[in-house]
């Protein structure tokens, strides 16, 4: 599989995340959906979780880097976010979300659930967006 296939009903789905049997975004007309993310860089060195304050910021950017990366890969950006659903493992977590949330949404503040979870991966937060990003302009 190539790291873009478009569907016959015309959704693109780019870079699949592989091993498993997703893909990281896809554009369905104008709107542009990612998967759920965590810290990718994290997640591919398995690093581990680390404590404190610090570690949950830097886990946190991570994520919200790895959902810019995914919308980028469509031609979209935090900006086009409309949509955006929050898993944190530890309700105490929340407010230090939010302020990294605002680091990143400067432009615009889209509509969001926030869940508390448990995870299949060593994540401590993970986010999941759709963007309104017209095609072609």
């Amino acid at each position: 599989m190539s790291d873009i296939v478009t569907s016959p009903n015309g959704a693109i789905f780019y870079a699949p995340a592989r091993p498993y049997p997703i893909s990281r975004t896809v554009r369905a007309g104008d709107f542009v959906y990612t998967s759920a993310l965590g810290d990718r860089v994290r997640s591919k060195t398995n690093d581990p979780l680390g404590d404190g304050p610090e570690a949950f910021d830097e886990e946190a950017r991570g994520t919200f880097r790895a959902i810019a990366e995914a919308l980028q890969l469509a031609g979209a950006s935090l900006a086009d976010v409309v949509d955006c659903q929050v898993w944190l493992r530890e309700p105490e977590n929340f407010e230090p979300m939010n302020r990294i949330f605002r680091e990143f949404f400067t432009e615009t503040q889209p509509v969001r659930s926030v869940f508390q979870n448990v995870f299949m991966f060593n994540f401590r937060i993970e986010l999941k967006v759709v963007a309104y990003a017209p095609a072609g302009r």
